[in-house]
């Protein structure tokens, strides 16, 4: 099932699929993948959703499960997985050093409440040169260094 994808990878993707869920029925629904779609600031229509789904849908049901969820994140032989890091960065950061807040507005704006001690916690985990913020290379970091887990 995981494919290419390492084992911390699948475990990443394991618990996005868990928070879009909202329902927790183990399928992503239109309605599902529409707030999260926006709440990345891509606003789709019904039809584009369902052109979305149509895609990763092997089953024909309508909806995604985790294992066609994950084939969607396959990584293709020509792809440069750092540039993706980049643009997670600036999604999570807004082109910032990610700091408690825009931890917290992230996670806000797929669904997600942490508290202030939970954003500290992911922050000091983060950042390596312990300024309190974590900059683009404390990001790059934890994703590619895979033993730490």
């Amino acid at each position: 099932m995981a494919g290419n994808l390492t084992k911390f990878e699948v475990a990443q993707f394991k618990e996005a699929f868990a928070l879009f869920d909202t329902n927790k029925d183990g399928t992503l629904e239109p309605d599902e993948l529409k707030f999260v779609m926006s709440a990345l600031g891509q606003e789709c229509t019904d039809e584009e959703i369902k052109d979305i789904i149509d895609v990763a849908d092997e089953l024909g049901t309508g909806r995604i499960d985790f294992p066609s969820f994950l084939k969607q994140f396959q990584h293709a032989d020509n792809e440069n997985p750092l540039e993706m890091l980049d643009e997670a960065f600036l999604l999570v950061g807004k082109g910032q050093d990610i700091t408690e807040a825009a931890v917290k507005t992230f996670l806000s704006s797929v669904g997600q409440t942490i508290i202030d001690v939970e954003a500290q916690e992911i922050i000091k985990v983060l950042d390596k040169d312990g300024d309190g913020k974590v900059n683009v290379d404390d990001f790059k970091d934890i994703w590619t260094k895979t033993e730490q887990f």
